[in-house]
């Protein structure tokens, strides 16, 4: 008996062994990746495992309703899937509302299917038995026609689990103004929506991923590196042919694109989302719901990868992952070329439903330049669906947002709507927070889902985004345009080199830069002679300061040596007029880039001691001495203007009626807030008005705002409307050009239209001591609510109509006041002021 147990125990030691060396060879569970060894260049090199220690330990120690899971394969998958039970779509019906239970819909779980090491983008679209996904003899035998079932993938099979239900989190915000519902897609690709979050972004259905800072090329033909697209994922219902409607969906306020599909027995919902909490994830999922069914399902999968990738040289390592490096580097001397890895789920040809009556797929890409980081990020990715939070996470990461800070608009829902498109764009090119590892470089015309080599602007950072974006996103959220105001100073020394190479001194920002700082300007014209960037670095820079009396950015983050850097810039590039003892700048290109190079722009001039003026107020916040040069430009710097006319010519022998590209001598009343007569300024307003035949997008919103700021209402609302030509139907997607031409989607247009809003209708005007409030209603709107705009550590809530307006503290910052018509009033938090619409003042006490 003996020698027979100690047999036994040999033979099930042994076939204990070959079941754990067959499992590890063909595991049943969730696949995901952990690191094994490092090399020594620290290049982690990693292993294949389906269920991490970290993760092992977590769901071996946990209960479900039926007991403890037992420690095998099966077990440990079984407890996944209970986990994966919890996950709820709070987001889009997925038909129509007679299949759901009192208004909710049914809870969900979630199938995994296994990685195979197969490139995503060779995926044949004919599906072959061995890949095909069916539904077994004994799967069939355990489902009954009522049950709601969760599927878990295994190999070529898919095995059940519990499912539970849970309530649907209702939404924040207005369908009406935040969701776009439709049945065709644009002909014009271009004005496709797109899904981003700072990091990686992608047109919807797009070949092409792009990730923030990753660039190819050398010098002037930097651009960005095109990532071929792992998360376009394109599905085809086969089975049945015809007897069901599709409907497409953009919700703004939760940063979702859907394509839903709905018949008598069957909803299919397809939804993509970049993660707005794991930055560098994309993630497509699809979700099948049927009543009782009578007939076969079948789902045909594609990924639209495009050809490879010019600019990356990846090499595939399997099981889901490709690693390569930019192919030309920017600058060598300043930086080397790119790493860059992408994990990815491999997505099987197709997938027949016959009794599944649900079931759930996701499909992750997570982008990194670091390759352990994009392991990591999938694997968290696939820790958050366990834990029934990956898609809440990301909504609520939005909702965050909203209530930090947006605008809603009563009365016009068109209106209303292409406002909360455009701050979602504007806020789905920029990181939550920047990454220590990987910074934020910056927001480029097109916003990061565009900008390939193609392209208008190549993803290069302009003017654009401290001139145009930086405003109302530093207004709603401060932390934001920190992150912004960062993308200078961490450039800085790159723009002191850049002076000293070009013959000046102080620090000179190009007018365009990419991933190093330095100039990649393609126009010869623009690089020599477009300066006053430079100046509008100062500008944000001044801005940041007014609305935060950041003294710590000044001193520990350098930023009082960039400002003061700038200044000296200027002192050096201005010469001295020994006849007319006036300052002046020669052979420059103002904003009106048809004429160049001319003397004395007053834009660049007037924006030039624009500059000199915020040093100075810089060094009284930061306790150091001003140049005394500073002072002496900014009184005598040269400003052409014509005392006869009352008005000020663009640049030296500038002659009338001579047509200009876009607003370049408007500008100096808002935003240069430059001093001046009513009268001279409204003179500017109708006279360059007249010779601006169309101008870019952003153009008519400058026009808007000064015309607001001297009481031409009705000017203003003309102007204002003109500016929404640019708006592309149906995704609100902003063109350059009124006519669909140009760069898409023009974020700088987007940025000069909430402009427009807050500083125009709303009123906002900055100055070193006081925010002042000016409200009134745009054209067709009744009300207007302005949702946490930041000012001095504080946010406050504005609402008003035609006859009062609201003021609440909603979040304590340093001590406020409010004056309307002299009487001063304490801000409290959670307390409303009430007045009459009509000018106030807001200032630290």
């Amino acid at each position: 008996m003996a020698r027979l147990r100690h047999l036994v125990v040999g033979v099930t030691t042994l076939l204990m062994c070959i079941f754990i060396f067959i499992s590890m060879q063909h595991p049943n569970t969730i696949p995901v990746w952990v690191d094994s060894q490092s090399d020594q260049n620290s290049e982690q090199v990693h292993t294949s495992k389906y269920i991490p220690a970290k993760y092992r330990d977590s769901y071996l120690s946990k209960k479900t309703r039926n007991g403890n899971i037992p420690h095998t394969n099966e077990g440990i998958q079984l407890a996944a899937a209970r986990e994966l039970s919890k996950f709820v779509d709070h987001d889009l019906p997925l038909g129509s509302n007679d299949l759901m239970d009192k208004g909710h819909r049914s809870a969900h779980s979630n199938g995994e299917q296994e990685i195979q090491s197969n490139p995503i983008h060779q995926v044949s679209q004919q599906a072959d038995e061995k890949s095909k996904f069916s539904n077994s003899d004994n799967i069939k035998s355990k489902i009954t026609k009522q049950e709601r079932v969760c599927l878990i993938a295994k190999e070529s099979v898919y095995e059940q689990t519990s499912c539970t239900r849970e309530e649907i989190k209702l939404r924040q915000l207005p369908e009406a103004t935040t969701v776009i519902e439709l049945e065709d897609l644009p002909n014009n690709t271009h004005f496709y929506p797109e899904i981003g979050n700072g990091h990686v972004a992608t047109v919807i259905y797009s070949d092409t991923i792009y990730m923030n800072g990753l660039y190819n090329g050398p010098d002037i033909f930097s651009a960005r590196a095109r990532i071929p697209s792992t998360a376009a994922v394109m599905i085809n219902i086969s089975t049945p042919t015809s007897g069901y409607k599709r409907k497409y969906r953009m919700d703004f306020g939760r940063g979702v694109f859907s394509e839903i599909y709905t018949a008598s027995d069957f909803n299919v919902e397809v939804r993509r989302y970049a993660h707005r909490r794991l930055p560098g994830l994309l993630v497509t999922d699809l979700t099948v719901n049927r009543t009782l069914p009578a007939r076969s399902l079948v789902i045909d999968f594609n990924v639209n990868s495009g050809p490879p990738s010019e600019d990356i040289d990846f090499h595939e390592e399997g099981q889901g992952l490709m690693s390569g490096f930019t192919k030309i580097a920017e600058y060598p001397d300043l930086a080397p070329v790119t790493p860059v890895s992408v994990m990815y789920s491999t997505v099987l040809p197709n997938m027949t439903f016959d009794d599944f009556l649900w079931a759930y797929l996701p499909y992750f890409t997570c982008v990194s330049t670091v390759r352990s980081e994009a392991i990591e990020c999938f694997n968290e990715a696939m820790n958050m669906l366990v834990n029934g939070t990956l898609f809440t996470s990301h909504v609520e990461a939005w909702e965050s947002l909203w209530n930090e800070g947006r605008i809603d608009l009563t009365g016009n829902d068109s209106i209303a709507l292409t406002t909360y498109a455009g701050l979602y764009y504007l806020l789905s090119s920029l990181p939550l927070e920047n990454s220590q590892s990987w910074p934020f470089i910056g927001l480029s015309p097109e916003g990061l889902a565009h900008g390939g080599k193609s392209e208008e602007y190549w993803g290069h950072v302009f003017w654009d985004q401290d001139t145009w974006m930086f405003p109302s996103i530093m207004l709603l959220h401060s932390d934001l345009g920190r992150i912004i105001v960062g993308t200078r100073l961490r450039t800085h020394d790159i723009a002191v080199r850049y002076a000293n190479l070009t013959g000046f001194k102080g620090a000179r920002f190009p007018w365009e830069s990419a991933f190093t700082g330095f100039d990649v300007t393609r126009s010869p014209e623009c690089r020599v002679f477009e300066v006053h960037l430079t100046s509008d670095t100062s500008w944000m820079m001044r801005r940041y300061l007014q609305l935060t009396n950041d003294t710590d950015f000044l001193v520990k983050d350098d930023g009082y040596k960039a400002i003061a850097d700038i200044a000296n810039f200027w002192l050096s590039r201005a010469v001295l007029n020994p006849e007319t003892s006036q300052y002046e700048i020669r052979d420059v290109m103002g904003p009106d880039e048809w004429h160049s190079p001319v003397n004395n722009s007053v834009f660049t001039n007037a924006a030039a001691v624009q500059s000199m003026m915020t040093a100075l107020y810089a060094a009284s916040l930061a306790n150091q001495s001003a140049s005394p040069e500073w002072i002496n430009v900014v009184n005598t710097m040269y400003i052409p203007f014509d005392e006869e006319l009352l008005y000020h010519p663009e640049y030296d022998n500038y002659v009338r009626g001579t047509t200009v590209k876009q607003g370049d001598v408007i500008l100096l009343g808002y935003p240069l807030q430059w001093l001046m007569s009513d009268q001279v300024r409204v003179n500017d307003l109708d006279y360059y008005a007249n010779v601006t035949p169309s101008g870019p997008a952003m153009t008519w919103s400058m026009f808007t705002i000064n015309y607001l700021q001297v009481g031409q209402s009705s000017e203003a609302d003309t102007t204002f409307l003109k500016s929404m030509y640019n708006v592309q139907e149906p995704f609100k997607v902003w063109s350059e050009n009124a006519d669909g031409t140009g760069s898409v989607n023009f974020h700088t247009g987007i940025g000069g239209y909430l402009q427009s809003l807050l500083f125009g209708y709303v009123g906002f005007e900055l100055t070193n001591n006081h925010i002042i409030m000016n409200p009134l209603l745009p054209p067709s709107v009744t009300k207007v609510s302005v949702t946490g705009f930041d000012y001095v550590g504080n946010s406050l809530d504005v609402i008003f109509d035609a006859a009062n307006m609201n003021i609440t503290l909603t979040k304590e910052g340093d001590p406020l006041s409010i004056s309307v018509k002299e009487k001063v009033q304490e801000l409290r938090v959670g307390v409303t002021l009430t007045f009459f619409r009509q000018q106030a003042r807001i200032f630290p006490t």
